[in-house]
């Protein structure tokens, strides 16, 4: 009787974790800002058009050539009321829409029964795991410019994944793959190397052989139209080469800074938050999954793969750029620690006996916490925000006086938004690009 009490509250606590992420992610949405980046396009569009914009990016920048493409397409809309939000939540709708899809793909296909429900509620828990395995959220999943080429390619990940899963493939699915697999080849150079070692794998081992062979053959060709393209050889040029030494020594310090810098706000929240997927693994237990599951064998595996991916991930990076990677760049090791401590805690879950106490705890611990956090970010994305729009309304009246300097104060702390701050130098990219945008007679300075 007290296990059954214990489970029925654990049934109410999982949806209620996954309604207080999204309620954080929609208010997360409404206060995001244009930063950066996201200026200087907004004025090349308005001074220039499109294909001119394109074939520049594509011959003197990089070749990234279908996230450049979505990176315009979307931006033209950019006068739209509350275009950041609708494009953030859009973003945030598909990759839900691709979890979902992986998930009922892989419950078929291992006929664990688990009702459409489940599923919904699930796949909303694994974006929040997801959310937290990203190093850098405010760049990988809400700075517009960074979006298109991390988080869309993530997207694309999860849609293409779930393709192996499908038993009864239609035409539909096979054009979702193509896609997929074409804008991460064009988009995400990690997360394409990670991609053409696993359909390698699964082209030695025989499994699924003409998929495998099809999405090999699509994302090779994605990737070489990036590689070759002008744009890249441009940057190859301008990037710094390592010596081996400084390759190893730079290789290492981005692991450890990826893994642990900030694995308080990062893996330790999003194991918290993945409990539910043990208690996932718990209610199909008389169903023995994996044969011979060896908890500690396992967790060692797991963490092995997890390690040996990001050391791979930043060295593909430092290798490229001649320096310490960006974090954003790390978001196909973001995936795979996803992936596997899902998995491992669904597995887990599978193989313990039935004791639901720690796990009622745990759960309503995660509610609270969750509660507390929409509450201490609500107020910093909001202050972040009102500060933002008052220096957009500040600058452009003082553009109307002649020959004048706008001198602006510091934006405060922002939070999981990418910051649009800018410096006390003119030439600075970061205020010329927001002079471009705002199409500024007078250039902006941050107050000394």
């Amino acid at each position: 009787m007290n296990s059954f009490i214990l489970k029925s509250k654990i049934k109410y606590l999982v949806p209620l974790q996954a309604i207080l992420f999204v309620f954080f992610l929609l208010l997360t949405s409404y206060f995001n800002r244009f930063a950066v980046d996201d200026y200087h396009f907004i004025g090349q569009l308005k001074a220039t058009s499109f294909n001119e914009i394109y074939s520049h990016l594509y011959n003197h920048w990089h070749g990234r050539w279908t996230s450049n493409f979505l990176l315009l397409f979307f931006l033209k809309l950019n006068q739209l009321p509350f275009f950041l939000m609708i494009f953030n939540l859009l973003s945030f709708v598909l990759l839900y829409v691709g979890i979902v899809r992986l998930f009922k793909s892989i419950n078929e296909f291992y006929k664990m029964q688990f009702q459409n429900k489940t599923i919904l509620i699930n796949a909303v828990i694994f974006v929040g795991v997801l959310f937290f395995c990203t190093v850098t959220p405010n760049e990988t999943w809400f700075w517009y410019t960074s979006s298109v080429v991390y988080f869309w390619s993530t997207i694309a990940f999860f849609f293409a994944f779930s393709f192996f899963f499908i038993k009864t493939k239609k035409w539909f699915n096979y054009l979702i793959f193509v896609i997929s697999t074409i804008y991460i080849g064009g988009a995400n150079e990690p997360l394409t190397f990670f991609i053409i070692i696993s359909l390698l794998l699964l082209i030695l081992k025989k499994k699924e052989v003409f998929i495998s062979g099809l999405g090999l053959i699509l994302v090779v060709s994605a990737f070489l139209i990036n590689y070759l393209s002008d744009g890249t050889t441009h940057r190859d040029l301008i990037t710094p080469n390592l010596s081996v030494i400084n390759l190893v020594l730079y290789t290492g310090y981005s692991t450890l800074k990826f893994l642990f810098f900030s694995i308080h706000q990062t893996f330790i929240p999003a194991l918290f938050l993945g409990i539910p997927f043990y208690w996932l693994g718990k209610k199909i237990n008389s169903l023995n999954l994996i044969e011979n599951f060896r908890p500690l064998k396992a967790f060692f595996w797991s963490v092995s793969l997890i390690i040996v991916t990001i050391i791979i991930n930043q060295l593909l990076i430092v290798f490229a750029l001649g320096g310490l990677s960006p974090d954003r760049a790390g978001i196909a090791s973001s995936i795979v620690i996803a992936i596997i401590l899902v998995r491992y805690l669904f597995l887990l879950g599978n193989y313990h006996q039935q004791k639901y106490d720690a796990l009622k705890y745990l759960m309503i611990g995660n509610v609270i916490c969750l509660i507390g956090f929409n509450i201490f970010f609500y107020k910093i994305h909001s202050q972040y925000a009102k500060a933002v729009d008052e220096r957009m309304e500040l600058i452009m009246k003082n553009d109307i006086l002649p020959t004048a300097i706008g001198i602006v104060e510091a934006l405060p702390n922002s939070g999981y938004l990418y910051s649009a701050e800018i410096t006390t130098d003119t030439t600075n990219f970061k205020n010329k690009h927001l002079k471009e945008g705002l199409g500024l007679k007078n250039n902006v300075v941050l107050k000394n």
